[in-house]
């Protein structure tokens, strides 16, 4: 909220899992809930065994590698850095795709899943045909943002051919945020905190994220 102090209702919060730290917890509200419900929303039953392909390296993505490691899935992310891969494959990811290199990801993400396609995608991107065309029959595309900007329409008949269920997230509920923090509690998991700075330099903080380069959440501490 960028301010020093806040009135809240006490609806309004939920405790903070025991082992973060207040700066850690900071990052839940927002990345880290949509992930969530991305992942678990549809109440589809457990990703244990599953695909889930992940678009990038942001706060969504990066969360949502985290949850469905926990939860038994197969992740496949994809990214246009080699550096970024390296951190990724350190967090867990099964396998890369660099989208630069391989233009045609959906095309790898069949190679890698014996030409099934993957469970569920996570769209942060926008792109949701490409999303669709990476996803098994009767598969989830969850759709999050548009960080690609204008996103490109959609034909009707993607959907059609995939057979797969699209669903726009928009963060989640508090059900949802406590469900979450159970799971984060249980596996000790540390949200990927990018850079931390102090309040009086928020403008930096903002400036360095909208350079692109950050790996994870960028923390701004009063």
């Amino acid at each position: 909220m960028l301010t020093e102090l806040a009135l809240l209702d006490e609806s309004a919060l939920v405790p903070i899992p025991d082992h973060l730290s207040y700066a850690e917890a900071a990052t839940l509200p927002c990345a880290a809930v949509t992930a969530w419900n991305a992942l678990t929303g549809d109440d589809s039953g457990p990703l244990s065994g599953q695909t889930v392909v992940t678009q990038g390296t942001g706060g969504v993505s990066l969360f949502t590698l985290q949850f469905a490691k926990a939860l038994g899935a197969r992740v496949i992310a994809t990214t246009s850095s080699p550096a970024k891969a390296e951190r990724l494959s350190e967090l867990g990811a099964d396998e890369i795709v660099d989208y630069r290199t391989t233009p045609d990801w959906p095309a790898r993400v069949r190679e890698l899943t014996s030409g099934q396609g993957a469970e569920r995608a996570i769209d942060v991107a926008g792109d949701l045909g490409q999303s669709l065309r990476a996803v098994a029959i009767a598969g989830h595309v969850a759709s999050v943002g548009f960080v690609s900007g204008n996103p490109p329409l959609l034909d009707p008949r993607a959907i059609f051919n995939s057979g797969a269920a699209v669903r726009g997230i928009a963060v989640g509920s508090r059900a949802q945020f406590l469900a979450m923090n159970q799971l984060i509690e249980a596996h000790r998991l540390r949200p990927v905190i990018d850079r931390v700075f102090p309040f009086d330099q928020a403008p930096d903080a903002y400036r360095h994220y909208a350079s692109g380069k950050a790996f994870g959440k960028i923390i701004i501490t009063v």
